[in-house]
């Protein structure tokens, strides 16, 4: 019986170790809500809106447009939403129609760092 317990117990372990450091993994703020949505079509909205799975760092996490050649589509800065550190927005100046992409970088308040874009059409 001690044997099958010396046996046993570095598995137990290396088991408890997965527990603990696997969902550290996964603590990352993702985005939950884009307004305007990806690969949407529609007329221009008044702001660009992102909400994470978790809470970012303002500091640290921005929202930029530029038109469908990366040119810069408006010179404002994103700001969290106050009371909400799960999101993040940014005034839209009047946009003409066309395709537009929402570039987006979080910083979760652990400090895991994700990036990403999508487009958006207004017609």
């Amino acid at each position: 019986m001690d044997q099958l317990k010396a046996t046993f117990r570095p598995v137990v372990f290396i088991f408890s170790l997965m527990l603990t450091v696997v969902p550290s993994a996964f603590a990352h703020a993702h985005p939950k809500t884009m307004v305007p949505a990806p690969d949407s079509t529609g007329p221009a909205p008044s702001k660009i809106s992102i909400t994470f799975s978790e809470a970012v760092e303002p500091k640290f996490s921005s929202i930029k447009l530029t038109n469908i050649e990366g040119k810069p589509a408006d010179p404002e800065t994103s700001a969290p939403v106050p009371g909400d550190p799960t999101t993040i927005t940014l005034a839209a100046p009047s946009l003409p129609a066309g395709t537009y992409v929402v570039h987006w970088v979080d910083v979760s308040v652990d400090g895991h760092r994700l990036q990403g874009s999508y487009q958006f059409t207004v017609r």
